[in-house]
């Protein structure tokens, strides 16, 4: 039976279609099985086996829980040194469940128990992988979990070289496989927080830092992209999509090392008494880190305003689609700016590299962009009432929550139990995806066949 055409005015006919709920159902299933993983988190973390000296509140386990399971890293305590074995371990778990998805492992844990892979499951995971095939998924997952495990053993294997001959070989085992883990995750949880040294005396040595920028880079960079390069080598192309991610990625850090390297300029004291080469390799890695990693290995208290913009700036960002990283992502802003640019030069279409980006992926960008702005502000907006003074540090708090990288300022620590709330929320939307949760709270859609006549509106 066909849909019922209905007139409504001279030139437009609209189709009623009913709504499909394959996207609001896909939508809740991720919501409800992230919530159920940080649930699960806290009810561990709140044991008293996971404390030192202490069991950890329930607010201090729920905030914590939800830190890592959405790879973000901003704590109300401190991990290395409020935490036990056992509780950095279940820390250690959230991470790596948070960063490769659930959904992965909930895909490898139904082929062990011989549960057949319905469609909605493979609809999900072309979702969360970021491809559009679903033929082969499974066996694109198991692939995708093989590299992943791998490349954080060798970037552990790696750390532990370097950490051994100082830490000894269980202590540089322990710390190198943790670190390796968040840096890949982009995670941004440390164990050196509250020591005397920082990243345990190797803060400023290259070869750690060059390590772990390698294993944030890859983690950032997507599996479409990262898969996307591999085969460039065989076919010599490459998608838009992963030139777009390429050139973005360049520039962010052609500029920004830079202008983090002159941070004294603008009357910062962090990097003050650093070598020249030493401050170009801390530099590169918080610039690196600020694209929702996180790791911390100068006080961002001690950077200029200046840096702490750019250094929120390139947060808010974050990295690629279908990665471990957070914020409104690469290909979000290479849209806009592509749009943006097409506009400027008056051409009907945006074009880039040879190719028209579809009005679809303009909208999604701008919606994007819209829903995170709104987010971070209308958060920001709430967490400062009453608190004079405070809109900058703050500001910085909200969207290194919203982005899922970790960096603070130090707000964190002192939010009481709703700014604690509204910070975890601000974490689970960013690690979710605005689009996501969008079509989780939309009321149900009616798409139609309509074409209404075109009217201009006065713009600037």
């Amino acid at each position: 039976m066909g849909h019922k055409p209905v007139f409504t005015e001279p030139g437009a006919i609209v189709t009623l279609v009913p709504p499909s709920p394959k996207a609001r159902l896909n939508a809740l299933v991720l919501v409800i099985g992230f919530a159920v993983i940080i649930i699960i988190g806290a009810v561990l973390l709140r044991l008293p086996i996971s404390g030192v000296e202490r069991s950890l509140t329930w607010s201090e386990a729920f905030f914590t829980a939800t830190s890592a399971t959405t790879v973000t890293g901003l704590g109300v305590i401190t991990t290395g040194q409020d935490l036990s074995l056992f509780g950095q371990f279940i820390v250690l778990l959230l991470i790596e469940v948070g960063g490769i998805g659930f959904i992965t492992f909930s895909t490898i844990l139904f082929s062990l128990i011989g549960r057949r892979i319905g469609i909605t499951e493979r609809v999900l995971l072309s979702q969360t992988l970021g491809v559009h095939k679903t033929g082969r998924i499974k066996h694109l997952v198991v692939r995708v979990l093989v590299i992943t495990l791998s490349i954080q053993f060798i970037g552990g294997f790696l750390l532990f070289l370097r950490w051994a001959p100082e830490l000894g070989p269980l202590d540089a085992a322990y710390m190198a496989i943790f670190h390796a883990v968040s840096a890949f995750c982009n995670a941004g949880f440390d164990l050196y927080a509250g020591t005397d040294t920082i990243l345990f005396g190797f803060g400023r040595d290259p070869y750690t830092l060059v390590v772990l920028m390698g294993l944030i880079m890859i983690g950032s960079l997507g599996l479409v992209a990262a898969l996307d390069i591999i085969s460039w080598f065989r076919t010599r192309r490459m998608m838009l999509y992963t030139k777009l991610t390429l050139v973005i990625n360049a520039v962010i850090l052609l500029l920004g090392v830079p202008l983090l390297f002159i941070d004294e300029l603008f009357a910062g004291t962090a990097l003050r008494n650093m070598a020249v080469d030493e401050r170009v390799w801390v530099s590169a890695f918080n610039v690196v880190g600020s694209r929702t990693a996180g790791l911390t290995i100068i006080p961002m208290e001690d950077l200029s305003q200046a840096s702490q913009l750019i250094i929120m700036v390139l947060m808010f960002i974050g990295g690629s689609p279908a990665s471990m990283a957070g914020g409104v992502t690469t290909s979000t802003i290479a849209v806009l700016f592509v749009a943006v640019l097409s506009t400027v030069r008056g051409r009907p279409h945006a074009v880039v590299f040879g190719r028209t980006l579809p009005l679809e992926t303009i909208a999604k960008a701008v919606s994007i962009m819209t829903v995170s702005t709104l987010v971070c502000f209308i958060t920001t907006l709430v967490l400062i009432i009453g608190k004079d003074g405070a809109l900058f540090k703050t500001g910085f708090e909200v969207v290194s929550a919203f982005s899922n990288t970790g960096f603070s300022l130090g707000s964190t620590g002192e939010l009481n139990w709703f700014g604690r709330i509204l910070i975890m929320f601000t974490m689970f939307w960013g690690r979710l995806g605005p689009l996501t949760l969008v079509v989780l709270l939309a009321q149900r859609e009616h798409p139609t066949l309509a074409r209404y006549p075109e009217e201009r509106i006065v713009m600037g």
